[in-house]
C-alpha cells in the first residue's frame, strides 16, 4: 500500500468522535459543498465495491436474479408460480417480481414523498434523529453511528408499522402527506407479503400458512433510505454487505440502481424495473428450513452522478418466538442450527457492525457442539427479559 493509500485511513478515534457529534447526515454533508469524502467514509481495501465486483466485472455482470410474474398465483398458473419461486428461494434466496398487485399509484406516491422527506430542511429531520436503537420512529445516518469504526454513505428514516395504532403517531409529521401515504403503502406490502409468505410455504410442501405464522404477521418495519451522490465512490459503500436478521424483506428502488447480490463467488448488481419489488429470504427463513433456502449477502453502492432512494420492509419473527428448523423439512437429516430465541438474536445482531452472515453462521451445529449455559432456551429467556426492546434495534 502507497501512502497516499495510508494517508486515506488515518483518522484518529478523538478525530472521529468529533466527525460523528457533528454530523447531520450525509446529504447534509454534501449540501455543505464537499468536493472529496472525509476520511470517516474511506473503506479498507478489501471492502471497497472496485475490489469486491472484480469477478462480475470479469464477465461483463450478464447475470441477473429471477424476474417473477405474480400474475397467476392466485389463478390457473399458480403451481407453476410456486414452483419457479421455490426455485429462485434455492438458487439466489433473492427474486423480483412484477404484477403482483400493489397499486402503481401507490407505488409513486410512496416514492415521491420519501424523496419529500429527504429534502426537508436538515434542522427537521434532526428533530427525528436518533442513534438510540431502542427508539422505533428515529432518523438516522451510516449503520449505527456510534458503533461504526468507518461510517456509511446512506441516511435513513425507521418507521414501525405493525400494529398501525402504536406507531402511526410517532411517524414525521412532514410532509404533510407522510402518514397518510406511508398508511396506504404498508397495508399494501403487508398483503403482498401474506401471499408471498403462502407461496414460500407451499414451495416447500408445507401448509400455506406455516410460514407466514412465524415470519409474516407480527413485526413489519419499513425504512427508506437515501443515498446522495458521492464524490469518491470507489471509496466508500452506501450499506455494507450483510444478510437481513429477519424472515423476508420487500425492497422498492428507484431506476438508479446500486443494490447488489452475492452469488456463487461474485457480486451482481440487481437491475431496477419499473414498479417491481425486490424480495430477499433473511437469516430466520434459512433457520426455518434448515438450509434448504438462504439469506444472501447483499450490499448497496453509490454513484458519482444521482442520488438513490430506496424503501425497504422487514417482516420478522414476534421477540419471543423460538426459531428452529422446522421438523417436517429435515427430511431425516440432523438440524443445521441450533433453536434461538429472535428478540435476542436480533440484539446480538445489532450488537455488532454488519459482518456478511456471521450472525445466522454462529448458530450453525456441527458434529458434537457442545450446549453453552448461553444458548440454552432458559439462558435465552434470561437475556430477553433484559432486552424486552431489543426488537426495534434495526437501525
Amino acid at each position: 500500500m502507497g501512502s497516499s493509500e495510508e494517508e486515506e485511513l488515518t483518522f484518529g478515534e478523538a478525530e472521529m468522535n468529533v466527525f460523528k457529534q457533528n454530523l447531520k447526515g450525509v446529504k447534509a454533508l454534501m449540501e455543505s459543498g464537499i468536493t472529496r469524502i472525509p476520511n470517516a467514509y474511506v473503506k479498507p481495501l478489501d471492502e471497497r465495491p472496485t475490489k469486491l465486483s472484480a469477478a462480475a466485472a470479469a464477465d461483463g455482470n450478464k447475470i441477473e436474479i429471477p424476474v417473477i410474474d405474480l400474475a397467476d398465483l392466485d389463478g390457473d398458473g399458480q403451481d407453476q408460480v410456486v414452483k419457479t419461486i421455490g426455485e429462485a428461494c434455492e438458487k439466489w434466496g433473492f427474486f423480483q417480481v412484477i404484477n403482483h398487485g400493489v397499486p402503481t399509484s401507490v407505488i409513486h406516491s410512496m416514492m415521491q414523498v420519501c424523496q419529500e422527506f429527504f429534502d426537508l430542511p436538515t434542522e427537521e429531520k434532526m428533530e427525528l434523529y436518533s442513534d438510540d436503537t431502542l427508539k422505533p420512529v428515529r432518523f438516522g445516518t451510516s449503520y449505527s453511528l456510534s458503533k461504526d469504526t468507518v461510517l456509511e454513505w446512506r441516511d435513513y428514516l425507521r418507521c414501525p408499522c405493525r400494529p398501525l395504532s402504536d406507531f402511526i403517531h410517532l411517524w414525521p409529521a412532514k410532509p404533510s402527506t407522510f402518514r397518510e401515504v406511508t398508511m396506504e403503502y404498508s397495508k399494501e406490502i403487508a398483503a403482498l407479503a401474506k401471499r408471498l409468505c403462502y407461496a414460500l410455504s407451499e414451495s416447500l410442501g408445507l401448509e400455506s400458512e406455516c410460514l407466514y405464522e412465524v415470519i409474516g404477521k407480527h413485526q413489519q418495519i419499513l425504512m427508506p433510505n437515501h443515498y446522495p451522490a458521492c464524490p469518491n465512490p470507489d471509496l466508500t459503500i452506501g450499506l455494507s454487505a450483510h444478510s437481513d436478521a429477519g424472515g423476508i424483506t420487500i425492497l422498492l428502488q428507484d431506476h438508479v440502481g446500486g443494490l447488489e447480490v452475492f452469488n456463487e463467488g461474485q457480486w451482481i448488481a440487481v437491475k431496477p424495473l419499473p414498479d417491481a419489488f425486490v424480495v430477499n429470504l433473511a437469516d430466520q427463513t434459512q433457520i426455518l428450513t434448515n438450509g434448504k433456502y438462504k439469506s444472501v449477502e447483499h450490499r448497496a453502492t453509490v454513484n458519482a452522478q444521482r442520488a438513490r432512494i430506496s424503501i425497504s420492509t422487514f417482516f420478522q419473527p414476534a421477540a419471543d418466538a423460538k426459531i428452529a428448523p422446522i421438523p417436517e423439512l429435515l427430511g431425516g437429516q440432523p438440524p443445521m442450527y441450533r433453536e434461538s430465541l429472535f428478540g435476542v438474536y436480533l440484539r446480538d445482531f445489532f450488537t455488532n457492525r454488519l459482518n456478511r452472515k456471521s450472525a445466522v453462521d454462529s448458530l450453525k451445529l456441527s458434529g458434537k457442539t457442545k450446549t453453552r449455559k448461553s444458548h440454552t432456551v432458559q439462558g435465552f429467556k434470561k437475556k430477553l427479559r433484559k432486552c424486552r426492546n431489543c426488537i426495534n434495534r434495526a437501525p
